[in-house]
């Protein structure tokens, strides 16, 4: 099974929801899913949230962005190095748990449900 994890977590790195998608589709799929019903005020992401699109609709509705520029931009942003590797780092406490990192299980929700698992070890810690 190839698949993706794409996750909405909270300040402090908590997961607050997350999607398993197949691992060739792209990252920006899960945007609607994740991102809608949720008010936030700043958008920490890595360069595949790189979008002129997701860009200006976020900056309509009020929200910093934390994302990387892609190298093939003409026009590179600049973004808060710090506050990116911060909090990504946080999520990747995730993969410390070697049935996450591998993607060990055979079906998307037997691996969704690993996920919940292991992110509730983790706020407990």
């Amino acid at each position: 099974m190839t698949s993706k994890i794409v996750a909405l977590t909270d300040a402090i790195g908590k997961l607050i929801r997350f999607v398993v998608l197949p691992g060739q589709s792209h990252d920006l799929v899960a945007i609607p899913m994740l991102l809608d019903p949720v008010d936030f005020k700043t958008l920490i992401g890595d360069k595949a949230f790189d979008s002129d699109a997701l860009l200006d609709r976020l900056a309509e509705h009020g929200v910093k962005t934390v994302i990387p520029p892609k190298k093939n931009r003409t026009h590179q942003r600049t973004f808060d190095r710090d506050a990116y590797r911060h909090r990504i780092e946080n999520f990747c406490k995730i993969k410390e748990f070697r049935a996450i990192a591998t993607r060990y299980d055979k079906t998307a929700s037997s691996f969704a449900a690993g996920i919940h698992l292991v992110a509730g070890i983790i706020a407990a810690r």
